[in-house]
């Protein structure tokens, strides 16, 4: 008898030992960020807990007429997709105490496509029910980043910072659509990235290049050359040097955060015959650059 409680107390001693360690873990991490939320101005900063800087700033829509809850809470779980007010559904959601969440623009349907147009555009000003609204891109680094147990801090007496991405305008002559920052590889606000009409993968030995020159970039709501700003380049092409070469560009476009990653393969003739002119290796036309 006494050796099975022996044996008992070893037990209930490495069980609350565990649940202690992974509790203190847990708490640990959670505590990485805090969240503030200001429902005067509707915007949303998360910051590093330990240094008080800036991670993420967003902007939301809190309750119509502060029906937001306002205080301290920790965050108590998560949901992929859940069903809200009015036989609408919310992509992303975290839930901040009671009844109230952090959440995607509603949708009328658990389907990408069919998200609030109005709603949408209402980010930035008050327009929940008292959920806490948020661009698809916003919900989503939450829903990603923020663990349970992240410090949430509502209110209107902290001072917050705007995004540096503006507030996008969508049409609203549907009541449906995607959310513009949704990074779905079949939202139809991605970004363009292709090669030109017409230009060739063969490359002349000796001959210049740069690969910019040859994609082409377009978005709905950025312009080429802030497109091409925006994309870097991995690899490189040397045309003094016959062969194939691989390419890869990655463009984000700074106005809806969603990326676009492809790879080209560029191939570079043998030099021709009968020239002995060497050039300066250093003069070879090489893209090496990432930004």
């Amino acid at each position: 008898m006494k050796k099975k409680k022996l044996v008992l107390l070893a037990a209930l001693f490495v069980f609350a030992f565990t649940f202690l360690h992974f509790y203190s873990v847990d708490a640990s991490a959670a505590g990485g960020y805090t969240i503030y939320v200001n429902r005067k101005t509707n915007l949303v900063n998360v910051v590093n807990s330990k240094n008080g800087k800036l991670v993420r700033a967003m902007y939301c829509s809190t309750g119509r007429n502060y029906q937001t809850l306002k205080g301290s809470y920790r965050t108590v779980r998560k949901y992929r997709w859940h069903a809200l007010y009015h036989n609408s559904y919310g992509q992303y959601c975290t839930r901040i105490h009671g009844s109230y969440l952090f959440h995607s623009v509603p949708y009328y349907g658990a389907s990408k496509n069919k998200v609030s147009t109005e709603g949408y555009n209402k980010l930035g000003e008050q327009a929940s029910a008292g959920c806490i609204r948020l661009a698809v891109t916003d919900a989503k680094w939450i829903y990603d980043h923020c663990r349970v147990g992240t410090k949430v801090v509502i209110g209107e007496s902290k001072k917050l910072k705007k995004p540096s991405r503006p507030k996008l305008k969508i049409s609203t002559k549907k009541k449906t659509g995607w959310d513009p920052t949704d990074p779905d590889p079949h939202n139809p606000y991605r970004p363009v990235l292709t090669l030109k009409k017409g230009a060739s993968t063969k490359i002349p030995y000796g001959s210049n290049f740069n690969v910019k020159e040859k994609i082409s970039v377009s978005s709905k709501f950025t312009s080429r050359k802030t497109l091409l700003k925006h994309t870097s380049v991995k690899g490189k092409v040397n045309t003094e040097k016959p062969g194939t070469y691989k390419v890869t560009c990655t463009l984000t476009d700074p106005n809806t955060t969603l990326k676009v990653k492809k790879t080209f393969t560029f191939k570079v003739g043998k030099k021709p015959a009968g020239t002995t002119e060497e050039k300066n290796p250093q003069e070879s036309s090489e893209i090496t650059q990432v930004k």
